[in-house]
């Protein structure tokens, strides 16, 4: 991002982070006296939501700071909402009349799901791929529901690089309208200059356990002026200029109070975004099956186990060792029972990471001396176990 470098404010860690259980994730997001003077220009303007000028200001900020052009970025409430209203946008650039069906991947977070839903779509759950965890556009094009289905939501899992010209491709040939959800994504824009295409929306998270976080705030990412436009009716009640509601929509506006947050966030950044990466790098180092970033977005280290036996065996460990450990997406969405009726294909894949992809504990200010008593005193001992056996 092009934004001046600002210290990490040096906050103590909970005594639980240093001499008790070392919890999965410690967000950290700007101190108040950070947030104050933007609060303090809220407070002279009197405004308070309602696309007010901190959150106009915020959306080009990032948009720069992305490499997109202005106007490209829309802030909002939270990320479900963004990806909600993607969706729903996505929809609106290659509508398909009297097609409600929407195929999601097993491996991801319940969000996903319920934003599909709440859109107004059936769901049909689909295995993601061995090896990026995610949706193959390819393999989707022989999907036997296909010319049921009216929109595609692709995940991008834990922040991982999604292919939007293989998806745009696939949008383009098949007619499907594709929301991307990319919940975890705001450092992959930040990496480099990104061309979304046309009717394409990513939806991405800035709730507070995100690397870039400002407590509960969403954007939606677009290239086109139809699709911002869509994007931008369905988090305001359907209105687009006036007060009469042109199509269905929600309020899904970010406040200033949240925006105050992230521009001190975004202040920040720089330096909290060498930080995470130092954190990133000693999980990396200490072993060969351990993914963080910049593969993944740098709030997620994770322990790739060669078999759920082991999986279970490095929990074990680390639980009895103080050290918390979380699957991600647990049984993946059709183990939930809110969505466990809704029909799916066959979910090898998505079974087997769901039990051997193992969450490590990352934070911004997690001690490398932490993470390297964690290596050497549990997942190495645990790794030498298995081979033995």
């Amino acid at each position: 991002m092009n934004t001046p470098p600002r210290d990490i404010p040096s906050l103590p860690l909970p005594q639980s982070a240093l001499q008790d259980r070392l919890p999965i994730a410690l967000p950290l997001l700007p101190s108040a006296e950070a947030v104050a003077p933007y609060l303090r220009r809220m407070d002279a303007a009197r405004r308070y939501s309602n696309h007010g000028p901190l959150v106009r200001e915020l959306e080009a900020r990032l948009a720069f700071g992305f490499g997109v052009p202005a106007g490209s970025v829309i802030a909002c409430a939270n990320g479900t909402l963004a990806l909600g209203a993607a969706i729903t946008a996505a929809r609106a650039f290659r509508p398909r009349p009297g097609r409600t069906l929407c195929l999601v991947p097993a491996y991801t977070y319940v969000a996903t799901a319920a934003a599909a839903q709440a859109a107004g779509l059936s769901l049909h759950i689909v295995d993601v791929d061995a090896q990026s965890w995610a949706l193959d556009p390819q393999a989707l094009r022989s999907h036997p529901r296909l010319e049921e289905v009216a929109v595609v939501v692709p995940v991008a899992p834990y922040g991982r690089a999604p292919d939007l010209e293989a998806w745009a491709q696939f949008a383009e040939d098949t007619g499907i309208a594709v929301a991307i959800d990319g919940a975890a994504c705001f450092e992959w824009f930040c990496a480099e200059a990104r061309q979304v295409p046309p009717g394409l929306p990513v939806a991405v998270s800035l709730h507070a356990t995100k690397s870039f976080g400002c407590g509960e705030g969403g954007l939606v990412v677009a290239s086109d002026t139809d699709t911002m436009r869509a994007v931008h009716a369905a988090l305001n009640f359907g209105f687009l200029g006036t007060r009469i509601a042109q199509t269905p929509g929600i309020n899904g506006k970010m406040s200033e109070y949240h925006a105050s947050v992230a521009h001190a966030e975004l202040d920040g950044w720089a330096a909290k975004a060498a930080t995470w990466s130092q954190v990133a790098q000693s999980w990396r180092e200490g072993s060969s099956a351990i993914h963080s970033a910049p593969k993944l977005a740098v709030c997620y280290a994770l322990y790739q186990a060669v078999s759920p036996e082991a999986a279970a065996h490095l929990v074990s460990q680390l639980d009895q060792a103080g050290i918390d450990s979380l699957f991600w997406y647990g049984g993946g969405i059709a183990q939930h029972p809110a969505y466990a009726d809704w029909p799916s294909d066959p979910l090898p894949n998505t079974t087997s990471l769901c039990q051997t992809l193992i969450g490590l504990p990352s934070f911004v200010d997690l001690p490398r001396d932490r993470i390297l008593g964690v290596l050497q005193e549990v997942i190495i001992p645990a790794e030498a176990q298995g081979e033995r056996h």
